[in-house]
This record gives C-alpha cells, structure tokens and sequence, in this order.
C-alpha cells in the first residue's frame, strides 16, 4: 500500500481497514516537504478582499509570463460557487463535479496544452495530478485540512522548478471546531494561516512527519513569508562596525607626565621568538 501524505495519526486506522498493525508491517516513511515550493499567507479582513489580492498576484505573475507558453498557475477554492465566481475573474472555465466529464476534459486539456494560463477548481483536481510548469499555485481562502493544502500545492514544482504557494484567508472564516483530535488536520491549517511567528515548513512538516523541518534546515530550499523577512532583518546578535569619530588634538589636554611602562621580561621575549620559531 502506497500513499504521499499518511500522518503518523491516522497510520494506525489507515492500517486497520486491511485488518494489519503497525507491528506486523514494514513502514517505508519519507519527508513529504518540498524544498522547491515556497510557502506564503495573506491574512484579509474578508473573502472579497482576498479575492481581490488573489487576482492581483495572478496578474502581476501573468504580466511576467504572458509571453512563455509553459507556465501554469492552478486557483483552488473549497466551494463550487466560489469556484465558479473566481473563475470568471481570472478569465478561464472553472473544473468542478457539477460540469459534466466531457467539460472538465476539455478544460483540463485546454490548461495542459498552454491555451489558457489558470485553471480553477476544487479538490477535484487537488491529487493524482502530475503536470510540470505549475509555478504558481493559489487558495482562495484556508484549505480544509492540512491534508487537503499538501496535495493541492504540491501540484506546484513537478519539475523541480521553484514554485511558489500563496493562500489568501480570511479573518472571518473560521469556525469553531468541535471535531476532538486533529487526525486530518483542520485545526492545524486554520493555525498554521494565522501563525506569523514561525517558519511555514515547521507546522506541516509536525502533523504530516513528526519532524520540524525549516527553511534553515534545507540547504537551497525556497524561503516561505516568514523566513524571507527575517533574512531581510538585522539580527540582534550581529555585530556592527561605527567609524571612529575624528578627535583634534589641540582638544585633547597633555598629560602631567609620561605614563609608566613596565620593561618586557627577558621570559616573555624567549617564549615569543620560540613560539616564533
């Protein structure tokens, strides 16, 4: 049995439906993060606002390509309503289970080809998909779980390109969670987009691995919003250099009489030279 993103707290059930334990099986578990994504969130007062912010990043990334056929972006939305909504900002036919099959095909393929540059969806299209040329991927809004957002921008960097992930959340979409445990994550994700004192890397890579990976922590990994400003900051251990102020002599009194300095032992002197030698 092969999966990309099993947490370590749903292993358990997973393996219980084929009626197996942890005990009776060899578990093969590697690092899920994608050191050539770069994670971002803008936090917005409301979804409108994030939609806004949404379609500005698209334009301004679109500006930049326009003119190279093979770069794509992919838009997620957790609504189909939404979906259909951004789908008509952005220009493009929206990818959902409402449109019929021959619909979705033709919007896939059409995406695929290089005839249209975005791509909005649902999770329907958030796994299984292996297309390289994503640079971009986009949420409007928190995604559902941590699970969910692993897939869904982990459609970015097929080809090991540099990618970039932007969520743009709301302040006020948020619900209260009364799910207890956090098997799929969802409280995880809704944290880890109002978290603004640590890395990105750091929350996914805790539910998704039981590690605590960080920017720092991949040589040459692309750097997430929190880790980008804090390189672009002095740290508060570095050391700074001032110029020495110029000093007139006539402003500096003469001293009463020479000051006393003590001879040089002969010791000193052979252990210099030796030391030398």
């Amino acid at each position: 049995m092969m999966t990309a993103t099993c947490p370590p707290v749903l292993r358990s059930e997973v393996l219980s439906y084929i009626g197996i334990t942890s005990a009776s099986c060899h578990i093969i578990h590697a690092p899920t993060d994608r050191p050539e994504i770069s994670y971002n969130v803008k936090l917005c007062k409301s979804l409108e606002d994030a939609e806004k912010s949404l379609v500005q990043v698209y334009k301004k990334w679109l500006d930049m390509k326009k003119e190279d056929h093979s770069r794509r972006v992919i838009a997620y939305a957790r609504s189909k309503k939404v979906v259909n909504k951004l789908a008509s900002k952005l220009g493009c036919k929206p990818f959902h289970a409402d449109l019929s099959e021959e619909e979705n095909k033709e919007t896939f393929r059409n995406w695929v080809d290089g005839k249209t540059k975005v791509i909005v969806a649902t999770s329907l299209l958030g796994c299984g998909i292996d297309v390289h040329g994503v640079d971009l991927v986009l949420h409007l809004g928190t995604p559902w779980s941590v699970l969910d957002f692993a897939q869904e921008s982990g459609r970015a960097g097929r080809g090991g390109r540099p990618s970039t992930s932007f969520v743009f959340a709301s302040e006020n979409e948020w619900e209260v969670e009364t799910e207890e445990g956090d098997k799929y994550g969802k409280r995880t994700m809704r944290d880890w987009a109002l978290e603004t004192l640590a890395c990105r890397r750091m929350a996914l890579s805790s539910f998704l691995d039981g590690g605590h990976t960080t920017c720092a922590t991949l040589p040459g990994g692309a750097l997430c919003d929190f880790c980008r400003k804090q390189s672009t900051q002095a740290h508060p251990g570095k050391l700074f250099r001032f110029s020495a102020p110029t000093i007139h002599q006539g402003d500096i009194p003469p001293p009463s009489k020479p000051p006393h300095i003590p001879p040089i032992s002969t010791k000193y002197e052979r252990d210099r030279k030796k030391h030398e030698r």
